[in-house]
């Protein structure tokens, strides 16, 4: 194995000295059928021909260079494959110049505002139970100035305050637009700018009317007197509602003495309505605590129209003269 390798000469000697000097007959006519008849066997393109390389040590390193290819080809594709999900997720695109949308604050409740909750979408529906209860929507808002006190002018017998019509949000239901408020001694009487209400279940249409007192003259309500339709369309129904304890006394109102006549009640009058008695503090010494008037419908479970009077601020019935 260690010796020089054969020269060409010697070989050539050996294979005469072991073949024959002439060919077998035929020979060559076999040699070009046989050539004819055998499909050649091609080598594989570029590197990988040299997979099947007769000589072990082209072979081996041949695999060894494919193995690296490959792995460097799946390092190459995991690399691209996080390259696109961080340009998907550039926290470059997410940056925004507008400032953040700050939370919600909640404002402390003002020592000026309604006794009554705020007004919700939840839907006011009539039942059985509201003939024991409030009316059902809030109280007027009042200002955070301070309360606004008018002086009621006029005789005390029938002092007046006119009221605009056409302000109750809606002039479909005409019967809640109050016209004129009338002080007569130990009433306040409403009139209305229009015809009657309707003769209805509050099931189809909720009709109330009534007036707010503050007692204490601090500008913040302390009880809501009202009337409105009851089911059977005949009579109505009077409460009175304590608005910072909630209470509600319907009908017989213990020593409170209150005289109600609903619109059409008050025979050859028209459209009027009247609040008598202690509604406001006055008794047989006539009316004495600031109040205004109200009036209000619910229909499919909304207030659809209202009305004040007036619309901000309280009538003084102690300066009529």
């Amino acid at each position: 194995m260690n010796g020089r390798p054969l020269t060409d000469a010697q070989i050539s000697s050996a294979l005469r000295a072991h073949l024959p000097d002439r060919a077998y007959p035929g020979l060559r006519e076999r040699i070009l059928e046989a050539t004819a008849t055998t499909t050649q066997r091609r080598a594989l393109p570029s590197f990988l021909g040299a997979l099947s390389e007769a000589d072990p040590t082209t072979r081996r390193r041949t695999f060894l260079i494919a193995a690296a290819l490959l792995v460097g080809l799946a390092l190459a594709s995991v690399a691209a494959a996080g390259a696109l999900r961080i340009l998907e997720r550039d926290p470059v695109h997410e940056l925004s110049l507008e400032p953040p949308t700050p939370a919600p604050s909640v404002a402390p409740p003002s020592t000026h505002s309604s006794a009554s909750p705020s007004p919700t979408t939840a839907l006011i529906i009539w039942s059985q139970a509201s003939l024991d209860e409030d009316w059902p929507a809030p109280v007027r808002t009042e200002p955070d100035g301070g309360a606004i006190v008018r002086p009621q002018k006029g005789p005390h017998t029938s002092a007046r305050f006119p009221d605009a019509s056409g302000d109750t949000g809606s002039a479909v239901y005409p019967w809640v637009d109050i016209r004129e408020l009338q002080g007569t001694y130990t009433k306040v009487v409403i009139d209305l700018a229009s015809n009657l209400p309707p003769t209805v279940p509050p099931t189809e249409q909720w009709i109330a009317y009534g007036v707010v007192v503050d007692d204490d003259r601090d500008g913040i309500p302390d009880r809501r007197f009202g009337i409105d339709n009851i089911p059977d369309g005949h009579g109505h129904r009077q409460w009175m509602t304590d608005l910072h304890t909630g209470q509600t006394m319907v009908g017989d109102l213990g020593g409170t003495y209150f005289d109600t006549f609903y619109p059409g009640e008050w025979k050859g009058i028209g459209a009027r309505l009247a609040f008598g008695g202690d509604i406001a503090g006055g008794g047989t010494d006539g009316l004495r605590s600031p109040y205004y008037a109200w009036a209000s419908v619910i229909v499919d479970g909304q207030v659809v129209a209202r009305d004040y009077a007036p619309d901000v601020g309280w009538l003084d019935p102690s300066t009529a003269k």
